[in-house]
């Protein structure tokens, strides 16, 4: 395929490592002062926002005291750099915009180390019941014909997915159960022994 002249030009001898070691992960440098600390702290902030337990759990894995990673918070929540109550906001506007449910966007915040307080007060101030029940029928009704595409093998099997599949993004029980009610209640697309 390729002229003879190409081989001497180009060797094919096989790729050495520089060492014939096992790859290995390199530790972390460790914080070692408060300066260091912050510098980190801003790097982070800079890629994307963090909560401050977020931090915390970053400082503790670069071994640096809790003493100075308190200080370095307070310090940098006084300038407002951190701010976990903003953070919730942001995170449950997104999170409602991927149709997920308040119990779904409340797991979410506690992994993303958000205080209980804070979750307890932005979920309420953003979600009412009547505000997750139109956002549950809603979510169903473009859902809808995916659960009717498919074939039942047993009586009620396309509505107990449904359900699920709202359970799944964080509805709560009584939500997801009204709410396929509601989708499913008449539909000309199911025959009388499917329903």
């Amino acid at each position: 395929m390729f002229p003879a002249a190409f081989n001497t030009i180009l060797p094919r001898e096989p790729f050495r490592s520089p060492s014939n070691a096992q790859p290995s992960l390199k530790k972390s440098k460790p914080l070692l002062d408060e300066a260091s600390a912050t510098r980190y702290a801003l790097w982070l902030l800079s890629r994307r926002p963090y909560t401050s337990g977020g931090l915390l759990v970053k400082f503790r894995l670069r071994d640096l005291p809790t003493a100075i990673g308190q200080t370095v918070l307070q310090k940098l929540t006084d300038k407002k750099f951190v701010n976990d109550a903003a953070y919730a906001e942001s995170f449950i506007h997104f999170k409602m915009g991927q149709n997920w449910g308040p119990t779904k966007i409340r797991t979410g915040l506690y992994q993303k180390k958000v205080p209980r307080k804070i979750i307890d007060q932005t979920l309420k101030a953003s979600h009412s019941p009547e505000a997750e029940a139109r956002q549950a029928v809603e979510l169903m009704e473009r859902q809808k014909q995916r659960f009717l595409r498919k074939r039942e093998k047993k009586k009620g099997q396309r509505l107990r997915q449904a359900f699920e599949f709202l359970v799944r993004k964080g509805y709560s029980l009584s939500t997801a159960r009204l709410a396929v009610d509601k989708v499913f209640s008449y539909n000309p697309d199911l025959s009388d022994d499917d329903h």
